[in-house]
């Protein structure tokens, strides 16, 4: 009797245990959504493989260890070795630069241009004016031109015929910083024409007999 109850008790202890599975524990377990959830999770995942010698990282880690730190352009003549060093995408060119003084200079040699234009222009027009009361005090001349024929009489044709010049030299100025470059080319055209025409009628004065 002794012998029989010990040889049940031994039995009873390495039995083995029943598997339960994700089904038998639905069952088991009340049927709600959060057991449902946590028995397909347990049935849906695969056990994951452990290799030999290697430790337990995530693939996600070491997949995102494998990747560069930036996208590299590679171009067709490159090899595979250049490709780990990053290229620019864009090449610097041969850029064009003027210093501040550079640009000094070439406007005080403007500004020398415009004044020597300017002192040629009116004397040119006292020039026309002297021998405009030349030409009428000495051979009885009349001044053709309407605007200066009121003062052609007298001396104030010394300073009314300076309007011309004084108009040039401040279109001269506006022509000199335009933004347009052609402009900006032909700032001396109106000083030029204004010292020509006037040196052209003071030597046509002189010539009336």
């Amino acid at each position: 009797m002794f012998f029989t109850v010990a040889a049940l008790l031994i039995q009873l202890q390495f039995a083995p245990q029943p598997f339960v599975s994700a089904k038998n524990v639905a069952r088991v377990l009340p049927a709600n959504s959060e057991t449902s959830a946590l028995a397909a999770t347990v049935t849906a995942l695969p056990p994951a493989p452990v290799t030999a010698g290697t430790s337990a990282q995530p693939v996600a880690e070491r997949n995102l260890a494998d990747l560069p730190d930036a996208p590299v352009r590679v171009s067709a003549g490159d090899s595979v070795e250049d490709a780990s060093t990053p290229m620019p995408f864009i090449k610097s060119g041969n850029s064009i630069t003027v210093s501040v003084d550079e640009l000094r200079y070439e406007n005080r040699r403007k500004l020398r241009m415009w004044r020597g234009l300017a002192i040629a222009s009116h004397g040119a027009a006292t020039f026309d004016a002297w021998s405009t009361r030349h030409a009428i005090t000495a051979h009885g001349a009349q001044e053709l031109n309407p605007m200066l024929r009121p003062f052609a009489g007298n001396a104030s044709l010394y300073a009314v015929i300076q309007i011309g010049p004084a108009l040039m030299d401040y279109a001269g100025r506006k022509m000199m910083y335009s933004r347009h470059a052609w402009v900006r080319r032909l700032w001396w055209v109106p000083q030029g024409a204004s010292f020509v025409s006037s040196l052209f009628c003071g030597a046509h004065n002189l010539s009336i007999q």
